[in-house]
């Protein structure tokens, strides 16, 4: 992401063509599993080498959208997992369900 704050949700989705992308990918996976960095990439259509360049993972589980759930002291790749109860969450798939009822 960029090195200066975003000041809002929209700003956040809207600094990188990747964040909307990610965030779809997010709402098309199942919530309850584990996923690597690869994984969500595969599930959002864009390229892992990207995405390690912006960093939208950290960006998503800093305001609670994803939860890190690997050992940060390893050498592996990182996982997560949604935070279903996270309002921002709760927030994309709802605003997704509305679009889509409406179209």
């Amino acid at each position: 992401m960029t090195d200066t704050p975003t000041q809002s949700g929209w700003e956040l989705v809207a600094a990188e063509d990747e964040a909307a992308a990610v965030i779809a990918g997010l709402l098309a996976v199942e919530p309850e599993r584990q996923y690597t960095r690869s994984e969500l990439a595969d599930a959002a259509g864009v390229p892992l080498k990207t995405l390690y360049l912006v960093d939208i993972f950290e960006e998503l589980a800093t305001v609670g959208m994803l939860d890190r759930v690997d050992d940060p002291g390893t050498e592996s790749e990182n996982c997560y997992q949604i935070n279903e109860d996270s309002d921002v969450y709760q927030a994309a798939r709802q605003f997704n369900e509305a679009v889509d009822a409406n179209r």
